[in-house]
């Protein structure tokens, strides 16, 4: 585990989470908002990308069969999920894939379901598409989220036509069980929604909890759009990549053709080369940051609950994100904010980033060594127990 336990500095790196925050905060400033890891990517990976630099030639690329062929490995592997080849379509990213489905299977003023709070670029899927935005709040009870569909029947008409979904749910960290999925897909067949599911944070779930693919809960075979990409997984959110997996043949060849208007042809040079490698020989390290993170997380429960109990964990099943109730300190957001930067020299993303439920809440990036965790923790513990 020492390997994770490196400081690489990654400024100068054109880093979203350390580059472009030091520019919003002013200053440097320890970075927890972001949602990747500051952990090198597997040596295989390295490795395979090192012999595609050398190689000179950055040419347009082609989908080999090993692709296809690693994908279906790793689900059946580590999912317990069948998938075929011809499932599989290609999109840049999830983000970029759910914006086009919502744009071309409905029309201006439909109806688009999210489960709240939310990762943003799911909302401005919905609303920059100029679609309905329907709320359905995750229901906070005994430090847990659950869904609430009863209230959502209410709230659902004619015009009601996609379901997205989150799993595992990003900020809160739950990993929903094959029975709240199953009652999810009921309800999407018996309206007639699609099902997008975002499960970008698939392969990153604590024991005992476990993953279930939406295509995988019966019933949800023609009705479901599955997102997923080695990125997270694997941190490589800067190759620009994602899969969508989608069992059923009629919805596939509407987002295939989808795909096929805005030019999604040709995959990153890079992508195409190392998602063999890394579904192929890196579970060891999906494994290896797993245990690392949680371990984190483990430091952080207990350092909170001994020394700042008014920051309330919400105990995460997935992800490498923590989600933290600050209700009990009194503070505002912006007052909490503002000590975390100007005292306390850390940045995190405040919980109304994620939408109005969010309120109240912190969201903390756990995939950083152990040192930064610690220095987090003491920097925090120092401005709030004035």
């Amino acid at each position: 585990m020492e390997k994770f336990d490196e400081i690489i500095d990654r400024y100068g790196t054109n880093s979203c989470k350390w580059d472009e925050c030091r520019e919003k905060c002013g200053k440097d400033v320890l970075q927890l908002s972001v949602a990747d890891m500051d952990f090198r990517s597997p040596e295989e990976i390295i490795s395979k990308m090192r012999d595609i630099v050398e190689h000179g030639v950055f040419g347009y690329t082609m989908f080999p069969q090993s692709y296809y062929t690693s994908i279906a490995d790793w689900y059946k592997k580590r999912h317990n999920w069948e998938i075929k080849k011809e499932w599989i379509l290609y999109s840049p990213r999830v983000g970029g894939g759910v914006s086009m489905i919502v744009q071309n299977l409905t029309q201006k003023g439909d109806g688009i379901i999210l489960q709240t709070p939310a990762y943003p670029t799911l909302e401005e899927a919905i609303v920059k598409n100029e679609r309905k935005l329907i709320e359905n709040p995750l229901v906070l009870k005994d430090g847990k989220y659950r869904m609430d569909l009863t209230s959502l029947e209410k709230q659902i008409d004619e015009k009601t036509k996609i379901f997205i979904l989150c799993n595992p749910h990003n900020p809160t960290g739950r990993v929903f069980t094959r029975e709240e999925l199953q009652e999810v897909v009921d309800f999407c067949f018996k309206h007639n929604l699609i099902i997008i599911a975002d499960e970008i944070h698939c392969d990153l779930v604590f024991k005992p909890n476990k993953h279930i693919p939406i295509g995988s809960v019966k019933g949800a075979e023609n009705i479901s759009i599955l997102c997923s990409s080695i990125t997270k997984t694997f941190n490589l959110p800067g190759v620009i990549t994602s899969n969508v997996i989608i069992p059923g043949e009629e919805l596939r060849n509407k987002v295939k053709k989808i795909f096929d208007v805005a030019v999604y042809h040709n995959p990153n040079i890079f992508a195409a080369g190392i998602t063999d490698i890394a579904y192929g020989k890196c579970g060891y390290w999906v494994d290896d940051v797993l245990e690392y993170i949680e371990n984190n997380k483990n430091i952080l429960k207990k350092f909170l609950k001994e020394f700042i109990p008014e920051l309330e964990v919400i105990d995460s099943e997935g992800t490498y994100l923590v989600w933290i109730n600050f209700e009990k300190t009194g503070l505002s957001d912006e007052k909490l904010q503002k000590l975390f930067l100007d005292e306390a020299g850390v940045n995190v993303y405040m919980g109304e980033h994620f939408g109005k439920t969010g309120k109240g809440f912190i969201r903390v990036n756990l995939a950083t060594s152990r040192f930064n965790i610690e220095k987090f923790l003491n920097s925090i513990g120092k401005v709030l127990k004035k």
